[in-house]
């Protein structure tokens, strides 16, 4: 996946953009894109040393660590020529609002790749998921954990939707994660199970 995003991060002259890393948790990614001469910026809510920003100081390579929420990033406009929300974008409270940001500091001819996200053809797939999740959720730890109303999964009729609104050309990239795993939706219908959630590499580019 990071080969893809790679490749797609280059310019035309070859040179490697900026790049906002979103939901970058313990700097994986950004450390990542950082040895391959990116300039990365990680941004995320936590800061501690185990799972969030602060474990930058076990990487060799440097690379910048902010703490921001996706609808207020502490950027000027037209800063970087990739926005990656890293297993984050179905987080958002509001797609278009998260977007309309992501977008802001992209610079002309920039593009926004959303990866690990679920990903459903059908919106009632997706209910079912975040219903399943909350009672797993609540069995374990007694209470509900959507305190805040994320919207949690995307379907392509809402990709569609956004990428009408904002001006968004969609790619899907659909990366091969093994036999097994492509046959997950067969087995899911032979079983009468609701749909399984696909995890694409989505890269939107804005319209000229």
């Amino acid at each position: 996946m990071i080969d893809r995003i790679q490749s797609r991060g280059e310019s035309e002259e070859g040179r490697a953009p900026r790049v906002l890393d979103l939901g970058a948790g313990n700097g994986w990614l950004s450390y990542r894109l950082a040895t391959r001469g990116h300039e990365s910026v990680a941004v995320d809510l936590l800061t501690n040393k185990a799972d969030g920003l602060g474990a930058q100081l076990h990487y060799p390579t440097a690379f910048t660590s902010v703490q921001a929420e996706f609808d207020h990033l502490p950027f000027d406009s037209d800063q970087f020529g990739l926005v990656i929300f890293n297993a984050s974008f179905h987080y958002a409270t509001n797609y278009e609002l998260t977007l309309s940001e992501a977008l802001r500091v992209l610079e002309l001819g920039g593009q926004v790749a959303i990866m690990g996200s679920p990903v459903y053809r059908s919106g009632s797939s997706g209910k079912e998921m975040v219903r399943e999740r909350e009672v797993a959720f609540r069995g374990e730890y007694g209470f509900a954990s959507n305190s805040l109303p994320n919207e949690n999964f995307l379907t392509y009729d809402r990709l569609r939707d956004l990428g009408h609104r904002l001006s968004l050309n969609w790619q899907f990239i659909r990366p091969f994660y093994g036999l097994r795993w492509a046959l997950r939706p067969w087995r899911a219908r032979l079983l009468g199970r609701r749909e399984p959630a696909s995890f694409l590499l989505i890269v939107g580019t804005a319209r000229e």
